[in-house]
């Protein structure tokens, strides 16, 4: 299968009470037949949402989605297939009608 390769990086940068944490960066690399970034930039501002907020959703869902694709046969997807893919096709047209307004 052909596929894009990210690295992901989550680094602290405060704690739940606003100060800083000093703690080691999480870094990983993931593969995705599709290109995140580019669905990351159409997703900015979708759905009503800030575009951070937006951007981070669409990230997340797409890492989500190669995980369970790629383990679609796994019990542990099975219940949530179908509401995954609604809720996706839910976010696209969100998007849809926010451009239109």
């Amino acid at each position: 299968m052909n596929s894009y390769s990210y690295r992901v990086t989550v680094e602290p940068l405060t704690g739940s009470k606003g100060e800083p944490v000093e703690a080691t960066a999480l870094s990983f690399v993931i593969k995705n037949h599709d290109d995140i970034l580019a669905i990351a930039e159409r997703a900015k501002g979708r759905a009503g949402l800030d575009e951070e907020t937006s951007t981070a959703l669409a990230i997340s869902l797409k890492m989500f989605s190669e995980v369970m694709l790629l383990n679609r046969k796994n019990p542990l997807f099975e219940n949530i297939q179908g509401p995954f893919r609604d809720f996706i096709q839910a976010f696209k047209a969100a998007g849809k009608t926010d451009r239109a307004e």
